[in-house]
C-alpha cells in the first residue's frame, strides 16, 4: 500500500520516535468514502479540517496540496466499488493521506450508554481530532458487554453522538438528530440529511432513548447504519431506516463530485 506523506508517495512511513504530534494525539483528521475512485463531499471535509486545524492552532497544508494528495493516493491505491480515504494533519506539521478498500456493514447494530461523561464545551467537542481516547475506551467498554458502539451524553444529560458517529432518532414518523449545542460533531452526512432529507435538529435526553421509535448512526464512511437495540430495548422500525438508507445512498451516487 502506498502512503502520501508530506507531498510525495511513499512505500512506508517513518514517524519520529520522540516528540511529534502523533505521539501526543495532537492533530486533526477527516475520513470519507470513495465511490469507484470518486470522493464524496471532499470540499466539505476540507472545509472542516481547515476549521479544526484553526481551532487547534495548527498550520494547515494548502488546499491545493491536500487535493493533490487525494488524487495521487486514489490513483496509487485504487479501491472499487468503495474506498476509505483519510486525511491526517499532525501538530508538528507532518501530514498524510491514505486510501484503502472499504466494505459497508450490512447488519443493524446494538448500542449501549457509555459510562464516560462528555462535556459540550470541551476543546475537542464538535471537532474531529486524533485525540480519540474517550471513544476508544467507550468502544472497549461496549464490546465487553456485547455491544457494537456506545452513546455519549453531556453534562446536561443530552445525547451527543456515539463513539464513532452522529446519531439519528425516529419519532412519530419524523427523523431527528441532536443539535450542535449538545457538543456533537457537525458531521458532513448529518448536515446533508438536514439540508436534503428533512432531518430536524432537536435535543434528546439520554433517558428518552428507549422512548423513540428507532435509531441510526451516520458518518461519511458508513453513510447510514440502522440500530437494532439500545441496551435491552429493541426497535421495530427497520422499514423506515432501510428506506432512508436506500434513498440517501442513491442520492450520493447522483451527486458525486466530478
Amino acid at each position: 500500500m502506498k502512503i502520501y506523506f508530506n507531498d510525495s508517495l511513499r512505500d512506508d512511513l517513518a514517524l519520529p520516535v520522540t516528540g511529534g504530534g502523533w505521539l501526543l494525539g495532537d492533530g486533526a483528521f477527516e475520513s470519507l468514502r470513495t465511490y469507484s475512485g470518486k470522493p464524496f463531499a471532499l470540499e466539505r471535509h476540507l472545509d472542516r479540517i481547515e476549521l479544526t486545524l484553526s481551532e487547534l492552532k495548527i498550520t494547515a497544508p494548502s488546499r491545493a496540496q491536500l487535493i493533490q494528495g487525494v488524487k495521487e493516493i486514489i490513483a496509487a491505491n485504487p479501491a472499487s466499488p468503495f474506498g476509505r480515504l483519510r486525511i491526517t494533519v499532525f501538530g508538528d506539521g507532518n501530514w498524510m493521506v491514505t486510501h484503502i478498500e472499504y466494505k459497508p456493514e450490512d447488519r443493524f447494530l446494538k448500542l449501549c450508554l457509555s459510562s464516560i461523561k462528555r462535556y459540550s464545551q470541551d476543546l475537542t467537542s464538535g471537532i474531529k481530532t486524533i485525540s480519540y481516547q474517550a471513544s476508544a475506551v467507550a468502544l472497549r467498554e461496549a464490546a465487553s458487554g456485547g455491544f457494537d458502539d456506545a452513546i455519549f451524553v453531556n453534562e446536561r444529560g443530552e445525547v451527543m453522538e456515539s463513539a464513532l458517529a452522529n446519531l439519528l432518532y425516529l419519532k412519530d414518523g419524523q427523523w431527528f438528530t441532536p443539535d450542535l449545542n449538545s457538543g456533537c460533531l457537525p458531521g458532513v452526512i448529518r448536515a446533508l440529511l438536514i439540508e436534503n432529507f428533512g432531518v430536524i435538529e432537536k435535543p434528546l435526553l439520554g433517558e428518552e432513548l428507549e422512548r423513540v421509535d428507532g435509531l441510526a448512526l451516520t458518518s461519511s464512511v458508513r453513510e447510514i447504519v440502522g440500530v437494532q437495540a439500545f441496551e435491552g430495548h429493541l426497535y421495530s422500525n427497520s422499514k423506515m431506516i432501510n428506506e432512508l438508507t436506500s434513498a440517501f445512498h442513491s442520492w450520493i451516487l447522483g451527486n458525486l463530485e466530478q
